[in-house]
């Protein structure tokens, strides 16, 4: 998949805050020595300009705490699903068929063929096991109505929704590539005429729920699905069934119908959770944030923060990544409660070393907002690190950091805080 390249705002960044950094540090020095202020440092009187940089350490833990949190949510409407399973994941997705109202009432035998198309996004995503590349799943009628917004826990549990007999099933490995056409499956004509005479005894579809498509144990990857985006002017959607039949046994004429997906969604069943990760993790589709918590209470009131930057060093051995690659950009919110609520977003970047090789930091270089609004309640704060808003439902990619409890204490996050205390007249 293409994605946006940010390689050299990292290295801006980091640039921009060691050399702002350095550049406050050298005048503060000459400031000491009576020499004259610079341009910006000229607005204050040589003797009132105090400078204090802070760093967490040991003895001053500005950052006390992190924990992951998953919340439930469908993804639906954004043009892309999600099907398969892996040792700790399983994508479901559900889709409405729409049946078509001139269909007349005929059985089984009418029915020529029956085939449900479903297409891999253009570019590809996988995520698992994509050595092995095995992806396995029935199809099963839905028993239940369900919407958009459903979640995880309003469709389950899964007897009472999904029925248990296969209407269609798929056992093989879809070929890595970007093109490769429609997956095609034989799907079950009984059922097909149930939908038929329902419609024609009551004059809509509403009693068709839809179908679920269902991983198998054997199942080693996810595949991503493409899917109709709400306000797109692409008009494919995830699902459509293709009936070719006969309006009477002996009728020469074929009629091609589809019934065709109106509405789709994937729910994703997350790991189960075992002892509490104190970790930084984040996972996009997974919907998996997390929360840093931050006591700046040893710097005063009423200061001015000249930077705040945030490192976190990431940990590949814990990590899980698509074939898209792992993103260079996360992002950061922060309610800050001493402007009603303000919701504050930031972005951090990979850095870069000298030799243009990324790092296993990430970097937030303009926290000053957030750590202000800390100051300015009691001294605390917590902002939640996640997948960047325009990346989230495009990828299942797992991203883990150090947390603040990591016995090396080289890969626990880092704030550094730069401030002056106003002048005094």
């Amino acid at each position: 998949m293409a994605l946006l390249s940010f390689n050299s705002k990292s290295i801006k960044s980091a640039s921009f805050f060691w050399g702002t950094l350095l550049f406050i540090v050298s005048q503060f020095v000459l400031s000491g020595c009576n020499e004259k202020l610079s341009v910006v440092g000229n607005t204050f009187p040589p003797d009132t300009l105090q400078l204090t940089s802070v760093i967490t350490t040991d003895s001053l833990p500005l950052v006390l705490s992190s924990s992951p949190i998953t919340q439930s949510r469908s993804l639906s409407g954004f043009g892309v699903v999600y099907l398969g399973r892996t040792p700790t994941l399983e994508a479901i997705t559900l889709s409405r068929l729409s049946t078509q109202d001139s269909i007349p009432t005929i059985t089984a035998d009418h029915i020529i063929t029956a085939k449900l198309f479903i297409s891999p996004t253009n570019p590809l995503y996988a995520f698992g096991d994509t050595t092995s590349n095995q992806l396995s799943f029935s199809v099963v009628k839905v028993k239940k109505l369900w919407s958009p917004q459903a979640t995880l826990d309003s469709i389950t549990p899964s007897i009472e929704y999904f029925d248990t007999k296969p209407l269609a099933t798929y056992s093989g490995k879809i070929d890595l590539k970007d093109s490769v056409g429609n997956i095609i499956l034989d799907f079950d004509k009984e059922q097909i005429i149930e939908w038929i005479n329902l419609r024609n005894q009551y004059g809509s579809d509403t009693l068709n729920y839809g179908i679920a498509f269902i991983s198998d144990p054997s199942s080693a990857v996810i595949r991503r699905f493409s899917s109709g985006a709400v306000g797109g002017s692409n008009t494919s959607q995830f699902a459509t069934l293709q009936v070719v039949y006969k309006k009477t046994l002996t009728d020469t004429i074929q009629t091609v119908v589809s019934f065709i997906s109106g509405y789709d969604g994937t729910f994703i069943v997350p790991p189960t959770q075992g002892i509490p990760d104190k970790s930084i993790t984040i996972q996009a589709t997974v919907q998996t944030k997390s929360t840093i918590s931050f006591d700046v209470s040893s710097i005063p009131k009423g200061v001015a923060i000249h930077l705040a930057g945030l490192t976190l060093t990431f940990d590949p051995s814990r990590s899980e990544n698509g074939t898209s690659g792992m993103d260079s950009v996360i992002y950061a919110d922060f309610i800050d409660t001493s402007a009603n609520n303000l919701l504050r977003s930031y972005y951090g970047s990979r850095l870069k070393d000298a030799s243009g090789k990324f790092t296993n930091e990430f970097f937030f270089p303009t926290l000053n907002s957030a750590v202000e609004g800390m100051i300015r309640r009691n001294g605390t704060g917590t902002i939640t690190i996640q997948t960047q808003p325009g990346q989230y439902y495009v990828r299942l990619d797992k991203m883990v950091f150090f947390g603040p409890q990591e016995p090396d204490k080289t890969k626990r996050p880092r704030l550094t805080v730069v401030y002056s205390t106003r002048p005094k007249f």
